[in-house]
């Protein structure tokens, strides 16, 4: 069993030009749920609204759910506050998103854009940054040399920790983020038993374990190219972007609603 707790607002600075087939939709405002379910019970099929966390009450419920996520599992110490957030969720190239369940918030993760000649940092630039300069100075004549993500902070509330379908919709959502802003290399820092789920997700290791920001549990720096996660993303339709018709998704990148589904 995945027990996924590592991995604000969000913007683009360029045009969204993705469209693809069917089953990502805009959620209109009175629109009624799709379905109920009880959160953490949800069978593949279930639908979730996904909201950008532009508004503070979306900032709170990321910052809640981190908090229970991580005290759940001992990664990190009780405070008053029932908050978990950092100095990274204040940088211009940090996006916040949180996975509703009705209303019930179940997931969230937060995607750290980095591009080479920009000050953009990231907690795996900080943690290591030899190896992530390297894979970002790799591939000079590649088309989109230098541009990086990294999926940080990617949590499941203590009563959806066995709900894995959360975890490749989080992942369907930092790919609209990526492919938006034509990222050539995807990041993550995990704990070493968790390395074998990212491999079948086309990472591999770029380091030993390190102490990691605001966590205490050691993170190895894994990492993956656009090459690999194209080919995996089109054998995994649950984490692909352009399985669902993204149409326009300016809506949600100004605070909108996403409907997603755990189907193809």
């Amino acid at each position: 069993m995945l027990h996924q707790n590592d991995q604000g607002a969000v913007s683009t600075g360029q045009p969204l030009t993705m469209v693809s087939p069917a089953q990502t939709e805009l959620v209109q405002p009175n629109a009624p749920p799709k379905r109920r379910v009880v959160p953490g019970t949800s069978a593949r099929g279930a639908s979730y609204i996904a909201r950008a966390a532009v508004s503070a009450k979306v900032r709170d419920d990321a910052y809640r759910l981190r908090y229970r996520s991580y005290l759940a599992g001992g990664f990190i110490s009780e405070h008053p506050s029932g908050q978990f957030h950092d100095h990274y969720d204040e940088m211009v190239n940090a996006d916040t998103v949180v996975l509703y369940d009705d209303e019930v918030p179940v997931a969230s993760v937060r995607v750290c854009r980095l591009e080479l000649g920009s000050n953009y940092t990231s907690p795996a630039m900080d943690t290591f940054p030899t190896e992530v300069l390297a894979l970002l100075n790799g591939r000079p004549n590649d088309a989109f040399h230098g541009r990086a993500i990294e999926v940080t902070r990617l949590v499941r509330s203590p009563e959806a920790e066995n709900n894995q379908g959360l975890v490749f919709l989080l992942y369907r959502i930092a790919g609209y983020i990526a492919l938006c802003h034509h990222t050539q290399i995807f990041l993550a820092c995990v704990r070493s038993n968790h390395a074998p789920f990212y491999k079948r997700l086309g990472y591999s290791n770029a380091s030993e374990p390190r102490p990691y920001p605001g966590l205490t549990c050691q993170m190895q720096l894994m990492a993956s190219d656009r090459q690999r996660y194209d080919q995996v993303r089109t054998k995994v339709p649950m984490i692909d972007p352009m399985t669902d018709a993204t149409k326009n998704l300016e809506a949600f990148y100004k605070g909108g609603e996403v409907r997603l589904f755990l189907s193809r």
